[in-house]
């Protein structure tokens, strides 16, 4: 059975949303995470002495350092991702394996002074916020703020009491909250999560700004959300602008029939892990084959979508290599037979390989 809430808790009514472009802002000179259109409505807030929720799905203070002399950017040696820069600690983290170094102002390959700091994280978005409203309490949510036992509960405890104005944090602060102060919602680059490799980007993105929106005017005073975008136009802000999950609905199983992803089947996905690159390499090229095989055979009846195998978007994490395949496919017991079989083949080295049905 499928239960709709089409109307909020008492008298709330939903908040007015409004859509930045952080081109334009960029353009006229605005580099900062704030745009002048959110300025002006923190201020409003603030006077009239409500609350508002900001959102920054980034962790950290800058994204990646880099240097504007070779074009080299500072990479963890664990993993094939770029090192944060944390300003707390003056450090470069990998948000992977943990590793950690301070931070160095020289370019490690070429020696240049005049390393860039690129990215916005919310150890940034909170300096900026300082400085444009140096009267205003403000208090930071992340996984590098709530590491101590019960410090969540304690900071929303604290901001529900009124002793913070502006509650800035990741994804935290988006969910199940009932602040009834909180005027204003802003998003601080609403499309970081729409364009990773998972199918379920969007439907993750839409659900991610529908509820944080739903944050403002939850008590008795109209609410207002701020979208910043890079895309004004993208139609998945403006179904998240109207809350619209019907038209969402439509859209985006309209989008998975055609490219064939759940609901219409399984996803199977087999990685090989190494410490040796080729070791991974041919682990899951063997395994691809050894498919191959089986369904031109034995299990020619197990029909599938093979997708790969390659490279995983992030080849190396904790000193591990990774290669991978995707397979679309009915999960049923046929199909298990089959799997069992593949990946039971003798592989070399120390490749090991593992199967996530649904991840």
């Amino acid at each position: 059975s499928l239960y709709t809430l089409k109307h909020r808790y008492g008298d709330a009514i939903l908040p007015m949303v409004e859509v930045v472009d952080t081109k334009k802002e960029v353009m006229e000179g605005n580099t900062g995470a704030i745009s002048r259109r959110l300025y002006e409505a923190v201020n409003e807030t603030l006077e009239s002495g409500h609350q508002a929720i900001l959102l920054l799905n980034r962790r950290g203070h800058n994204t990646y350092i880099s240097c504007p002399n070779c074009g080299s950017v500072a990479i963890c040696p664990n993993c094939s991702v770029s090192l944060t820069y944390h300003s707390a600690n003056h450090r470069l983290m990998c948000h992977y394996c943990g590793y950690s170094v301070p931070v160095n102002d020289k370019c490690s390959e070429c020696g240049c002074e005049n390393v860039r700091f690129s990215g916005v994280g919310t150890q940034k978005a909170q300096q900026e916020l300082e400085a444009l409203f140096p009267n205003a309490k403000i208090l930071r949510l992340d996984a590098d703020s709530t590491i101590t036992r019960d410090s969540y509960a304690t900071y929303l405890n604290d901001f529900a009491e009124g002793k913070y104005d502006i509650l800035l944090g990741t994804q935290m602060v988006a969910k199940g909250l009932d602040f009834p102060n909180v005027t204003l919602v802003g998003v601080l680059g609403a499309d970081h999560a729409a364009y990773s490799e998972d199918f379920r980007s969007f439907e993750r993105t839409f659900s991610l700004l529908t509820q944080v929106i739903g944050r403002a005017g939850r008590g008795g005073y109209p609410g207002t959300a701020i979208i910043q975008t890079t895309d004004p136009h993208s139609n998945l802000i403006s179904l998240a602008e109207r809350q619209d999950y019907d038209g969402f609905y439509e859209e985006e199983i309209l989008q998975r029939r055609l490219m064939i992803y759940p609901p219409y089947c399984d996803i199977c996905v087999i990685t090989a892990r190494s410490e040796n690159q080729a070791v991974a390499e041919t682990a899951i090229k063997t395994v691809f084959e050894e498919i191959k095989r089986l369904i031109t055979d034995k299990y020619s009846s197990v029909k599938l979508i093979i997708l790969g195998p390659c490279a995983a978007s992030i080849v190396k994490v904790n000193n591990r290599y990774r290669y991978r395949m995707i397979i679309k496919c009915k999960n049923n017991s046929e199909f298990r037979a089959m799997l069992r079989q593949a990946v039971s083949v003798k592989l070399s080295g120390d490749a090991a390989i593992t199967v996530d049905i649904n991840p």
